[in-house]
């Protein structure tokens, strides 16, 4: 990624202002979608550009602390803006309230801007070719636990997304309020935000990728038991055991992209598939669930994802060399980890 004061101002000016237009699109159907449309590239680029210069700003040292920091930073605000939102919606009304969220982050930019220190350039980034094949070529040659990170990320939303869209609907059909299911959510989000603030303390003495094997494992498994189950207090057992699966894989897949930038190496574009695999999970996710719930029923819908996702990361994540190594499986005290 480019290194340059006026490279990172026109990068972050450009993400901050869809908000702002969709509060004043006045109901118009087309300009509402179309500004949808460039929100979420908005929100995908932020998402790659922010991961990027946090690793490039530590130098991807203490990969696993800073990237629990980071996420944690992330389900934090996830968590105020929602509730924020809400309540300035109600009180001022959806279009003024958009109009407002939009002007926020667009004030906290001047503030970045001005602070945000010079990056060096990583020593070891390899040169890249202009154009959309140097684009190409530069993907092809990105490292194999890049893309072991956009898996974890692709399976995290698979299964989180496929959950969260029908588990309301399947507790409904046994007898669990809807109230129950936010909870439940609720649950599982705060489990995550936590656990990801107190995982740089857990990584110095348990290694990242250690944690990386047991949370994947814990995470399909949890899923996989949540179509065996009817008690209440196994659903919120099972929720909480799912979020902090989810909070710590969101901190150990971030870390393997750090420790690129810790070896000297760019990390742009790895940030970029790491994002990319997050968004595809949260598509697929509703997609998958919805189709195989149709066929077999919402119960049988949770097991077979769940066991399916479980056994098609294990299966890609141990096809090559480098996956294998990526995940240690025993309890190794590393010399310097988090």
């Amino acid at each position: 990624m480019p290194y340059s004061d006026s490279s990172r101002g026109s990068r972050a000016a450009r993400p901050i202002s869809p908000s702002v237009r969709s509060g004043l699109a006045g109901g118009n159907l087309a300009l509402v979608a179309g500004l949808t449309v460039v929100h979420g590239y908005a929100f995908g680029a932020l998402g790659t550009y922010n991961l990027a210069v946090t690793i490039d700003l530590t130098g991807g040292q203490r990969a696993g602390a800073v990237m629990g920091w980071y996420t944690a930073a992330l389900s934090t605000g996830y968590a105020i803006g929602a509730f924020a939102g809400g309540a300035l919606a109600d009180r001022a009304g959806v279009e003024l309230s958009l109009a407002i969220i939009g002007v926020l982050p667009a004030l906290a930019a001047v503030l970045v801007l001005s602070s945000l220190p010079d990056i060096a350039a990583p020593p070891n980034a390899e040169q890249r070719a202009p154009g959309i094949r140097g684009l190409i070529a530069a993907h092809r040659g990105v490292d194999p636990r890049v893309w072991l990170a956009f898996l974890i990320a692709l399976y995290l939303n698979v299964l989180s997304d496929s959950v969260d869209t029908f588990f309301p609907l399947f507790g409904l059909s046994i007898g669990i309020p809807l109230a129950m299911s936010g909870a439940l959510k609720g649950l599982k989000s705060g489990a995550a935000t936590f656990i990801r603030f107190i995982s740089g303390a857990i990584f110095q003495f348990v290694d990242h990728r250690t944690v990386n094997f047991w949370s994947v494992l814990l995470f399909g498994v949890a899923t996989v038991a949540l179509g065996f189950v009817s008690a209440p207090a196994a659903f919120f057992a099972l929720f909480l055991l799912a979020g902090v699966a989810r909070g710590l894989l969101r901190v150990t897949s971030a870390a393997s992209i750090a420790e690129l930038r810790a070896e000297g190496r760019d990390v742009g574009i790895s940030s970029g598939v790491y994002n990319m695999g997050l968004d595809l999970g949260a598509i697929v996710g509703p997609a998958v669930g919805g189709f195989v719930g149709d066929v077999v029923g919402l119960q049988s819908m949770f097991q077979i994802v769940g066991a399916a996702s479980l056994a098609g990361y294990f299966a890609v994540a141990l096809a090559t060399p480098q996956g294998r190594a990526a995940i240690a499986i025993g309890w190794p005290r590393p010399a310097r980890a988090g």
